[in-house]
């Protein structure tokens, strides 16, 4: 399948979730909490933000501005609905734009699976680095191994680290860790279940298929393998 073919299932799966990553209401509220500015003048920044759900309650809940940059138009038309429907469209702005380009701090920055944008984690932690301003937060989230992965899972997701690994990358972009967690199983399986269910919506037999696909590969691949861990950093 070439990237266009794929572009109305993945539209379909995202639109039916409330974050797309293996985040429980739970998880949500207890790192909305953990990001608490801690300035009256903080501005959030989610690079890589999808429909910027995190970012907007982010922002609703500590009554602070903020920036979601993504590429995919379709997801910032959805985030900038989703801003009115809560009431913050005047203090949050949305930008169609590659994140990669962007090139202001914040003191409030988001990286939710997104770190790609830039390259590797490395990478993308270097450049998170330089726009998270002194004494600010960083919460960057990604896949690691918890398992030994297979041949046919590693080709899928690549070399990752362990969270021991992925906790010394940050260390080593300069980051001091404030809290270090993992997805939950149930998380995953929550997340999984309903990104297939979106793609079920769509009813042709391409979408069956496609869905069949990933719930293979989920169920005999890389459930419980592949972890997900959150991080809130601070500039050391």
């Amino acid at each position: 399948m070439t990237d266009q073919d794929l572009k109305p299932y993945l539209a379909a799966a995202a639109a039916n979730l409330t974050y797309n990553a293996p985040l429980g209401r739970e998880r949500a509220a207890d790192l909305i909490r953990r990001l608490a500015p801690t300035g009256a003048s903080w501005r959030a920044l989610d690079l890589g933000c999808g429909s910027g759900e995190l970012l907007l309650r982010l922002c609703a809940t500590h009554g602070i501005a903020g920036d979601g940059v993504e590429s995919d138009a379709d997801a910032v038309a959805r985030a900038r609905l989703r801003a009115t429907e809560l009431g913050v469209a005047d203090r949050v702005t949305f930008h169609s734009v590659n994140a990669a380009t962007w090139d202001r701090p914040a003191d409030l920055v988001v990286n939710i699976g997104a770190g790609h944008i830039w390259g590797d984690t490395t990478q993308a932690l270097a450049a998170l680095h330089r726009l998270t301003l002194p004494g600010g937060r960083l919460l960057f989230a990604g896949g690691f191994y918890q398992a030994t992965p297979s041949d046919r899972v590693r080709e899928t997701f690549g070399e990752l680290p362990d969270l021991s690994g992925l906790t010394r990358l940050t260390v080593d972009a300069g980051f001091r860790p404030l809290h270090v967690a993992v997805s939950t199983l149930a998380e995953w399986d929550d997340f999984e279940s309903d990104w297939r269910a979106g793609i079920e919506h769509l009813r042709t037999p391409g979408a069956r298929a496609f869905a069949d696909q990933r719930r293979d590969e989920y169920l005999d691949g890389y459930r419980d393998v592949l972890g997900f861990g959150w991080l809130v950093l601070t500039p050391a």
